[in-house]
């Protein structure tokens, strides 16, 4: 789904500029932000097609910020993807139980974030439940 607009939120400007750039190259137009925050400003402000989600930021952490989307019905259809350092099966597992599609862990590469996006936006929008939107 070349042209699918997506949002990186993460507060390392450098892991969340090469995310946004790496998917800009792909085809895809992507945003980036350094917040929770500002990441649900951004969601109430513009349609996206997918979300890559860091846990670890101050303030607002990233499960908070999967629970606010999620409970959210303008919000919860949206496909989010956890982007993290974070690697432990247990947060792979956590990520999916709170609603996340994905999980992609850092440092990534060019093919892997790419072909994660491409396969989640195969998929298509999701609903609370996590099934697909018909």
């Amino acid at each position: 789904m070349s042209g699918a607009r997506i949002l990186v939120v993460d507060d390392d400007p450098d892991a969340a500029g090469l995310a946004a750039l790496m998917l800009r190259k792909a085809g895809y137009a992507a945003d980036s932000v350094g917040s929770g925050d500002e990441a649900l400003v951004c969601v109430a402000e513009a349609a996206f097609n997918l979300i890559l989600l860091d846990i670890n930021m101050p303030g607002m952490d990233g499960w908070e910020v999967l629970r606010i989307l999620k409970a959210d019905e303008a919000t919860a259809g949206i496909p989010v993807a956890m982007f993290s350092v974070r690697g432990e099966v247990r947060d792979k597992v956590h990520g999916m139980q709170e609603g996340a599609v994905d999980y992609i862990t850092k440092p990534f590469s060019y093919a892997e974030i790419t072909g994660r996006v491409a396969g989640i936006l195969r998929r298509g929008p999701r609903n609370a439940a996590g099934g697909a939107v018909t």
